[in-house]
């Protein structure tokens, strides 16, 4: 039979992936300005590094546009919206 342990919310780190990326750092530079630059390193995932920036600004009620400074996306460019809180179709492709 398992067993069952009740935890703190704030001490569980749930993600994707064996890494189990945290967004800390994407939510603190998301509270401490109006724009800025991630600079990956050689073993970061563009795809990733994109995804959890936008989760950290849901997280935090806000909305956030990025986009790559060239065709190597090894630098993302992002900036807080005007809107303020995430549209519902937000994530979305259109066709």
């Amino acid at each position: 039979m398992p067993r069952f342990k009740k935890l703190d919310p704030d001490q569980v780190v749930v993600g994707r992936g064996p890494a189990r990326i945290s967004r800390e750092p994407y939510l603190k530079a998301i509270q401490a300005s109006e724009a800025g630059a991630i600079e990956l390193d050689e073993d970061d995932r563009p795809g990733t590094v994109k995804r959890l920036l936008r989760e950290a600004a849901k997280d935090l009620g806000l909305s956030v546009r990025s986009s790559w400074q060239d065709e190597t996306q090894r630098v993302l460019l992002w900036k807080k919206s005007a809107g303020g809180t995430p549209s519902a179709g937000a994530g979305t492709r259109r066709r």
